[in-house]
């Protein structure tokens, strides 16, 4: 009896930078307006429901282990994983650049994706206020600005030639939403803490900042993520997952 082998055809899951911009967007428009709704019912009008509490806790940005913070860990984890995707393909690409930034680049994103998650940064607030001597009427309030300020301040040092070597387009994408991205979770915390001094941390003032700082973060990994995939298909980069050759 004749045995003959069927082959698989291959199937190919196409990714469109475009597509998954859009989509982003709109989950991040969704939150946004799920958020917003909560504010009013709850701050402005206050309306006191079981459906004004589920909103707010399920879709207020300045919560913990609700929705908007897990989009925001997943989305920093998915621009991780792109970085070290690029990192391990960098060096089959013609003219390629530095390998070893893409690779500390993803390592960064592992770290916000964790930190984002867990908030590391409000147990390094806690150990960073007593240590200051003066929290300028509440703008150090969230002591956590000064190391990793700092530490923002050494990263863009670090990157900005390799930043600045890269195609036009990647290079203007990177340098837009870093700049969204640190305005808003570095830039509005110093405004967020002292609104937190004067107001308290439920007054109307903050919870709008608190939405605008959490729109930026959003935004900002968003058009990075498209930045980097875009980056992947200019090179035409092709990732095909198989089972082991066993005629090899």
């Amino acid at each position: 009896m004749k045995h003959t082998s069927t082959i698989i055809p291959t199937q190919s899951l196409l990714i469109s930078p475009q597509k998954i911009l859009r989509w982003l967007a709109l989950i991040v428009m969704v939150l946004l307006v799920a958020n917003i709704t909560g504010i009013l019912l709850e701050s402005v009008f206050q309306v006191d429901s079981r459906a004004t509490r589920l909103i707010v806790r399920y879709f207020d940005f300045n919560g913990e282990g609700n929705i908007p913070a897990f989009f925001s860990s997943i989305i920093l984890l998915i621009a991780g994983i792109l970085l070290l995707l690029i990192h391990a393909r960098q060096t089959h690409w013609s003219g390629s650049y530095n390998t070893k930034h893409w690779l500390i680049l993803g390592v960064i994103f592992m770290f916000m994706a964790v930190d984002e998650n867990v908030q590391l940064h409000e147990h390094v607030a806690n150990y960073v206020r007593p240590m200051l001597g003066n929290d300028l009427s509440g703008m150090l309030h969230w002591a956590w600005v000064v190391p990793y300020g700092i530490l923002t301040l050494l990263v863009v040092a670090y990157f900005l030639g390799f930043v600045l070597r890269l195609p036009p387009k990647t290079r203007n994408l990177i340098i837009i939403s870093g700049a969204i991205f640190v305005t808003g979770a570095l830039g509005l915390e110093f405004v967020e803490g002292y609104l937190y001094k004067r107001y308290g941390l439920d007054h109307l003032y903050n919870r709008i900042m608190y939405c605008l700082e959490e729109l930026m973060e959003m935004t900002g990994v968003t058009l990075f993520i498209y930045a980097l995939l875009d980056f992947l298909a200019q090179h035409r980069t092709e990732f095909v997952i198989t089972a082991e050759d066993r005629n090899a």
